[in-house]
């Protein structure tokens, strides 16, 4: 440990006393930590110096001195780099208060883990709350982001996902999604770049191998979709599995086609107040029209017939709900604009009888979006299981915020994903 006076060289005159323990950087026990620091207030990363006069304690594996290559190294890929909209807000930073242990990762030698958490990794001077990770934008990859902030809120994946042992010798979309959440939840880092689970995403859906925005939604479903690819009874799946049964029935001649379908995600549809923007809906009624039946006109090709008729058509949701429940609120009509739905869709942290049952259910995740088709961005609320504490995520900033802000009105306006956990009482 050890009491230093810090000074930053720029215009924003900081100057404070702060005590922190000295770790080393990117598993280099021969470097020691570089002077220079990222001011707290103005975020201008290396730009804050210790006084010339503090007297600094070292121990002996931190006897190597820092060159300045070695500085702009790890400055280059500092997860301190605050984006300049955030300039004006107050940062998480990275002191953190003491957390129960979680499970370590796997069982596998230090050696092993760095192969495979340096790729897409930079270590912080110090220790963070494990699971309070940002993540780096790669080049509008704020959708990918946010997806992932979504399903690391998720406490049955995250322990299954801190069990197990990475195959490093023929690493596949799994150990690649493994990697990446354990070291979001190492405790040591303040920010990852997933560019390798993308790359392994694009191999089965091409649509994201370039740098054009993407939907959360549509990275979300081709992630899950490539893992049931490679393990179609993953743990990972089966947590979110929704088995419903669609029925379309002729209205001339009664005849009924019965379709039983396996979903991942529940998708409603909202309606559009174009003159009432003070209207709100509940998410229980945007379920019950889910289930309802409805009329297709001309639509339904009758095998009986071998006509085009009119038919009814109504889908059920089979019981028992999954443990994970993904609900997509659908903001974005398919009718060739890039308009999107900005209804206030009135949802809970938590929910009963959401589909007539005793089930309860808790919020743990929202993927919002902001703007439009044409030019938008994509963040997460999503709450950490092991301290209950609520964090923003805007791809690599996040910052602790109150549980009741997830249920604000402007946010309930851009909430895309939602993402509850079956509780059991």
């Amino acid at each position: 440990m050890r009491n230093e006076k810090y000074t930053c060289r720029v215009n924003c005159f900081w100057e404070t006393k702060i005590t922190y323990q000295l770790v080393t950087l990117n598993f280099n026990k021969a470097m020691k930590v570089p002077n220079r620091r990222c001011c707290p207030k103005c975020f201008e990363c290396g730009c804050v110096e210790e006084n010339s006069q503090s007297v600094v304690s070292r121990s002996t594996s931190d006897s190597i001195k820092a060159t300045e290559d070695d500085l702009n190294s790890q400055t280059n890929s500092s997860p301190f780099q605050f984006k300049r909209s955030h300039l004006n807000t107050t940062p998480h930073l990275p002191l953190k208060p003491k957390l129960p242990p979680i499970q370590s990762i796997s069982s596998s030698s230090s050696s092993d883990h760095q192969r495979v958490s340096t790729d897409h990794s930079s270590l912080l001077p110090t220790r963070h709350t494990p699971g309070v990770c940002g993540l780096n934008n790669i080049g509008n990859t704020c959708y990918m982001n946010s997806a992932i902030q979504c399903l690391n809120s998720i406490p049955d994946l995250t322990k299954w996902i801190m069990q197990q042992q990475l195959s490093l010798s023929h690493m596949n979309i799994i150990d690649v999604y493994i990697s990446l959440v354990q070291s979001m939840w190492s405790g040591h880092h303040g920010c990852v770049t997933p560019r390798k689970l993308k790359q392994y995403v694009s191999r089965s859906s091409s649509i994201f191998s370039d740098s054009d925005q993407k939907d959360s939604h549509e990275f979300l479903n081709s992630l899950l979709n490539a893992i049931e690819t490679v393990d179609s009874n993953s743990f990972l799946i089966n947590l979110f599995r929704i088995h419903t049964q669609s029925m379309a029935t002729c209205n001339k001649c009664q005849h009924c086609d019965i379709i039983n379908e396996t979903i991942t995600f529940l998708p409603l549809s909202i309606p559009e107040f174009k003159f009432d923007d003070q209207k709100k809906i509940l998410l229980e009624d945007l379920i019950k029209d889910f289930c309802q039946e409805d009329e297709l006109d001309g639509q339904y090709y009758c095998h009986k017939c071998k006509i085009c008729q009119s038919a009814r058509h109504k889908t059920i949701i089979i019981q028992p709900l999954p443990r994970v429940l993904i609900i997509q609120l659908k903001r974005f009509p398919y009718d060739g604009t890039k308009r999107k739905i900005d209804t206030f869709v009135q949802y809970k942290l938590e929910h009963r009888n959401l589909l007539s049952n005793n089930d309860r259910y808790e919020l743990y995740a929202v993927s919002m979006h902001s703007g439009n088709l044409a030019g938008g961005h994509y963040t997460t609320m999503a709450q950490n299981y092991i301290i209950n504490k609520w964090y923003r995520f805007d791809d690599s900033y996040f910052e602790e915020i109150e549980s009741k802000k997830v249920l604000a009105p402007f946010i309930a306006r851009q909430a895309y994903i939602l993402i509850y956990l079956k509780k059991n009482d």
